[in-house]
């Protein structure tokens, strides 16, 4: 763990972080490659054991609607209360809400490995227990000893890993998630991405606020900030941008219920209208 500290540390620092990210070129750019490989000989039909469990979930929810609810600080307790009933995602920290909602998602997703190890003594204890699906990235499922119940997805970290010293890299996303899942910079990109390949049409985001510029930026705190946190809304307000247009041209409508927050993108309908 010292050494993951040192690493989180290294990302706060713009200068360390770039230099770091140039002298692991080599690496990563292989690593880009070898996913590149494998999605695409998945993509072809290829079996792979890892992943095949999401062959069941395309499309299973065809033309139904569905919440993806991330952690912002905007979200509260009422509005989980509100969405009982309804088909959810949800992902990382939502879990420390059991004691203020009788809500639970449908669909569990977290993906990365910082966030995980701090909140794997409650997703691998009772509090996960609660969780009907808890899907992890592959990156997690490698790394670190899941339950076996815990479903590991194909996330492809595309060039985000690597330096870019203007932008923020390329988005692009999936629609065929057994092949892969496309990093947003967000696990809310994966899960927006698992609600089309299941087939759902409408998507209601809630509590995605892409506002990392205030003390509080997180729905229930869990002593974890990214350290490029500064820059997060920017990068993630982009790839709703990207995003909009991937939804868009496959018939997918993404609404934002939202309580305020910096996310434009999609047309706002408040939640007490939508319910």
């Amino acid at each position: 763990m010292a050494g993951q500290s040192l690493i989180q540390k290294a990302k706060a620092s713009p200068w360390l972080d770039g230099a770091a990210r140039i002298a692991a070129w080599p690496v990563l750019a292989a690593r880009y490659r070898q996913a590149e490989r494998e999605a695409a000989a998945r993509r072809c039909g290829a079996p792979d054991p890892r992943y095949q469990w999401m062959l069941e979930w395309k499309n299973r929810f065809a033309g139904q609607r569905c919440f993806v609810v991330a952690t912002g600080p905007s979200l509260r307790a009422e509005d989980l209360d509100r969405i009982r009933g309804a088909h959810a995602f949800s992902m990382n920290s939502c879990l420390l809400a059991w004691d203020k909602t009788a809500w639970r998602p449908d669909f569990y997703m977290i993906q990365d490995r910082y966030v995980y190890d701090r909140l794997a003594p409650l997703l691998t204890g009772e509090a996960g227990q609660q969780l009907p699906e808890v899907w992890v990235s592959g990156q997690i499922a490698a790394a670190r000893p899941v339950p076996q119940r815990f479903r590991p997805f194909p996330l492809h970290e595309l060039d985000h890993k690597m330096f870019h010293p203007c932008g923020y890299g390329t988005f692009r996303f999936s629609e065929d998630c057994y092949s892969c899942i496309c990093d947003g910079y967000s696990v809310t990109f994966s899960a927006l991405q698992m609600a089309c390949y299941m087939g759902f049409r409408e998507i209601c985001l809630l509590g995605c606020d892409c506002n990392y510029n205030q003390p509080k930026t997180h729905f229930l705190p869990y002593g974890y900030r990214d350290p490029k946190a500064a820059v997060m809304g920017d990068k993630m307000l982009a790839g709703h941008a990207a995003f909009r247009r991937f939804a868009e041209a496959r018939g997918v409508r993404v609404l934002n219920c939202t309580r305020g927050g910096m996310l434009e993108v999609y047309p706002r309908v408040p939640l007490e209208q939508l319910i």
